[in-house]
């Protein structure tokens, strides 16, 4: 799914915010890490962020400044930004129209792909919706850091409950499995990403980081997609990066209706175990932490 684009200077994971950021997480054996993002209830908060009176006033004036300009001159990038506020104001019959008459005048573009495929689904037209996002995916392989991949599940589920409520008894939207037991290793296999293969841990954690930013917007409690989504991304966390996380991510999980099973229990449990105990030392792993590349040296 898609934000609107003045939002996305906020969002956290973009590389200028990332130097801003010093938080510290717990790995799985207690030690500290810095993993260069938000950790716990922050990361949560940072998912949906509540709009106070300025942000809203803000949001409002931009968007008749994309009125204003795509009433004036009407191309690829004022059209696409009036689709987006159609979107944000719930009109999504509107946006689909206008996605279509964008992929008409301007043909090939992968940014109209992912909009007129959210839109779609928003609409309620799942499969018509996936078959967009697809599209998308071929035309730009990187296309939304490269996770785009997992919305294109996330609409598989969506048709297969439609299908077969329980259809998620036994299965996981993102496609990983975990061991039954508290404190989990790291999967060992992983979901095929855009391009066909399969992703490493630090892209799976990036999908869920970024699918789930822009799903939240959307989609309120309870959902039992998000659920699971929710779920696994917290047992992700506490196999392989921040025990706060996992912690905070397993809370929202239960708001959006994943079932408190004997299971999530003993992880919740483990997780509060590993963080009651205060050992302060550094050195700690987080290997699905997006490491960024070192800038280049400077040229002589």
């Amino acid at each position: 799914m898609r934000r609107l684009p003045w939002s996305l200077c906020v969002v956290f994971w973009c590389a200028p915010a990332l130097a801003c950021i010093n938080a510290i997480g717990t790995d799985r054996e207690g030690r500290r890490f810095e993993p260069m993002e938000y950790t716990g209830e922050e990361l949560v908060v940072s998912l949906s962020p509540p709009e106070d009176r300025a942000a809203r006033a803000y949001r409002a004036e931009r968007e008749r400044e994309v009125i204003a300009a795509a009433r004036k001159s009407p191309d690829l990038r004022t059209l696409t930004d009036l689709g987006i506020v159609l979107l944000r104001r719930g009109r999504h019959a509107d946006a689909v129209r206008l996605f279509v008459e964008i992929e008409r005048l301007y043909p090939g573009r992968y940014q109209t792909a992912a909009n007129l495929g959210t839109a779609l689904e928003l609409l309620g037209r799942d499969a018509t919706a996936l078959r967009w996002i697809r599209i998308g995916m071929r035309r730009n392989r990187d296309a939304h850091e490269g996770t785009e991949w997992l919305h294109a599940r996330i609409l598989e589920a969506k048709l297969a409950l439609q299908r077969d409520p329980s259809h998620l008894a036994m299965r996981s939207v993102a496609g990983v499995t975990f061991a039954p037991v508290a404190l989990p290793d790291l999967p060992t296999v992983y979901p095929a990403g855009n391009d066909g293969r399969p992703v490493a841990p630090d892209q799976l954690n990036l999908a869920f980081t970024y699918q789930l930013a822009e799903r939240l917007d959307f989609v309120k409690p309870e959902d039992p997609i998000v659920a699971d989504l929710v779920e696994d991304w917290a047992t992700l966390h506490l196999a392989g990066g921040s025990v706060e996380t996992a912690d905070a991510l397993y809370r929202l999980a239960l708001r959006y209706g994943a079932a408190p099973t004997p299971l999530l229990r003993r992880r919740q449990a483990k997780a509060r175990e590993i963080l009651a105990v205060d050992r302060g030392a550094g050195d700690g792993e987080c290997p699905i932490c997006r490491h960024l590349e070192p800038p280049p040296p400077p040229q002589r």
